[in-house]
């Protein structure tokens, strides 16, 4: 692929961002606008931000990274979760 049709995340970001802004100025009031536009933003920035870094888990010949398994010890028994039952009179 040509370095022009790769996508990039920040492209993306900037084309869903301008074309979300345009299309809000006709239907929603400037307060809401700003609040949409706000949550756009960080929704994309976690798209991107999550983009890179499983890029960057991956090694360069293209295969998963090795994880290196530690023993654990066994853990207690936790309390069971789930309420008794409590019967009403």
């Amino acid at each position: 692929m040509t370095d022009s049709t790769t996508l990039s995340p920040t492209r993306l970001a900037q084309t869903a961002a301008h074309l979300l802004g345009t299309s809000l100025n006709d239907v929603v009031p400037p307060d809401a606008q700003r609040h949409l536009l706000n949550a756009q933003r960080e929704l994309l920035l976690a798209v991107i931000l999550t983009i890179e870094h499983n890029a960057s888990r991956v090694s360069g010949d293209g295969s998963a990274p090795t994880v290196k398994r530690t023993r654990k010890t066994r853990a207690k028994p936790a309390a069971s979760r789930r309420p008794s039952r409590v019967t009403l009179d």
